[in-house]
């Protein structure tokens, strides 16, 4: 015995489905870049967190990383790189 169920609301579903499944498999990584500030005075540490999150455009990233590197009061303590893949 075959057991066959159609709804009204299985045909959206599957259209999500394949909807996602096509946007995954045209998904182009890209290179990002963040930056994480802290601060270190009279032994606390306090994380700053910058709205923006990810920046994508390599020449302003390279530009703020310059001025850190020329102020006096700041300083550049690790840069890492890594690959990610989810």
């Amino acid at each position: 015995m075959m057991i066959m169920s159609v709804g009204p609301c299985q045909f959206p579903t599957l259209g999500f489905v394949v909807q996602r499944y096509n946007q995954v498999k045209s998904f182009v990584p890209e290179d990002f870049w963040y930056i994480h500030l802290s601060v270190d005075r009279d032994d606390k540490k306090v994380d700053f967190n910058w709205k923006r999150g990810h920046l994508f455009e390599y020449d302003v990233v390279a530009a703020i990383y310059e001025d850190v590197l020329e102020s006096p009061i700041a300083r550049v303590v690790k840069v890492t790189q890594k690959d990610v893949k989810k």
